[in-house]
């Protein structure tokens, strides 16, 4: 599991020396898809790596519906950074500079950047929708292609 000794998540290759860093040190008492009377365990931090760390491709499509609202854009982070590395592997020609703006958005700050919550989350939020669409356009790109049509 890509998790240092302080529960951050990390990627192997490129990215590893970049961490991504849980957004709040709480831990909700329920899931938020529960009600009251049929409460629903919040998931660790650790479940929630867990879940980005799964074999195949299905952890791309998990929809974490059940965390809430910044644990649920640490989980797209995580999704966006192994997204990323496997981009790294595949593409020779990629775009540098927005896997680097990608990556500035995802990864904890560093020296002589200071850390600020908001300005984190907000870039960890923006990374995620911009990694996703990314994604689809390659997907219908490459459906395209397929067909003949290009």
């Amino acid at each position: 599991m890509p998790r240092d000794i302080q529960g951050k998540y990390y990627v192997t290759g490129d990215f590893g020396e970049r961490r991504i860093s849980r957004m709040t040190r709480s831990i909700p008492t329920r899931a938020r898809n529960s009600t009251r009377l049929y409460p629903i365990p919040y998931r660790s931090p650790s479940d929630i790596i867990e879940r980005v760390d799964g074999p195949g491709q299905s952890w791309y499509q998990e929809e974490a519906r059940d965390l809430h609202l910044r644990d649920f854009v640490w989980h797209t982070s995580m999704q966006t950074a192994r997204r990323l590395q496997d981009r790294v592997s595949r593409f020779s020609n990629r775009d540098r500079v927005l896997e680097r703006l990608l990556a500035e958005g995802i990864f904890d700050r560093e020296e002589p950047n200071t850390p600020d919550a908001r300005e984190s989350f907000a870039m960890a939020h923006s990374s995620s929708m911009v990694q996703r669409l990314l994604m689809r356009i390659e997907t219908l790109e490459s459906e395209v292609s397929d067909t003949g049509f290009c």
